[in-house]
């Protein structure tokens, strides 16, 4: 468990390595380089690191979990937290403006969307998120290998930067993505189901190099400024930053310290997430909930999770 958490951690340090292109190309003379043979040692490929990441991240993320629930100490944010500060990062943005048109070569469709929002609020989660423009920049200027995928699934491949099936850049209105979607099964559903205008939401996975955000001083709004960009994703779930694995697995605790039930739980707190107005129902379980914690234990990180829900809600009735 140690060797996990510590190579989690370690990646997420040295992912900056990264940018360095004798640490990325094999083709070059000087690769692999003093970065990329760090990597290999640690069990992960320079080239394609993103299965290996996810992979010592998510066990991370358990383990980090379970010494929670043993603890006693539970945090929703907490659960997120554990991950954006050890590894990949995902966001979504909602209600792309896809556009989809036969390729020039007549060898299938090209996709045109946007992966990421700038000068935008995020929602809460829980803290406010905004990009600024240029974020990603300099990871459009490496050469480091970016691929498209559907819903993160390393499996499922649409396009690849390499390949030059899928091309990536900067607008004022944020990054914008083109892919030419290929004529397999994964390549035809999709094109289908944009067709429809079933799918509408695109994600991309990121890391933070040292420097690259800013926080304010409450802890509330978080600013990327610079963000190295592994992947893109269309996302056929829903919906924008909805609870992670983990943070389902923590809403579970939270329900077993309160004595309520999860779908209970999970619903008010996503009517609260979408803005929706509160249910006399729904405004009970979370007050019943804020009460539990408050009476059962001393510690403040006990009750932390719900004291931003708490604000909501006094919001909510207004």
């Amino acid at each position: 468990e140690d060797k996990v958490v510590r190579v989690s951690a370690w990646a997420a340090r040295h992912m900056i390595d990264l940018d360095a292109e004798q640490n990325t190309d094999p083709e070059l003379e000087e690769f692999p380089g003093a970065g990329a043979v760090a990597f290999y040692l640690w069990g992960i490929d320079p080239v394609h690191p993103e299965a290996a990441i996810a992979w010592f991240d998510a066990k991370a993320e358990e383990i980090r979990n379970e010494d929670l629930v043993r603890s006693r100490s539970v945090s929703v944010p907490s659960a997120n937290l554990f991950r954006m500060e050890n590894g990949v990062e995902t966001r979504r943005v909602c209600v792309n403006d896809f556009e989809l048109r036969e390729a020039g070569d007549g060898a299938g469709m090209t996709f045109v969307g946007y992966g990421a929002v700038f000068n935008s609020d995020s929602q809460p989660l829980p803290f406010i998120e905004r990009i600024q423009p240029g974020a990603f920049a300099r990871s459009l200027r490496s050469r480091n290998e970016i691929k498209m995928f559907v819903n993160h699934d390393t499996t499922q491949v649409l396009a690849s930067k390499r390949a030059g099936t899928l091309r990536l850049s900067e607008d004022s209105h944020g990054l914008r993505v083109e892919a030419d979607l290929p004529d397999t099964t994964a390549g035809r559903d999709m094109a289908y189901l944009i067709k429809r205008g079933d799918v509408a939401d695109m994600s991309f996975g990121f890391s933070v190099p040292s420097g690259g955000d800013s926080w304010s001083a409450d802890g509330q709004t978080r600013e990327l400024r610079e963000v190295r960009l592994h992947e893109v994703s269309v996302v056929t779930g829903f919906p924008a930053y909805e609870a992670t694995t983990a943070s389902v697995r923590s809403l579970d605790t939270l329900a077993e310290a309160t004595g309520i039930e999860s779908d209970k739980l999970n619903a008010a707190i996503d009517a609260l997430e979408k803005g929706e107005t509160l249910s006399p129902d729904l405004a009970e379980v979370l007050d019943t909930a804020i009460g539990r914690l408050r009476s059962e234990r001393d510690d403040v990180a006990a009750s932390l999770a719900l004291k931003q829900k708490q604000l909501d809600l006094l919001i909510a009735r207004v």
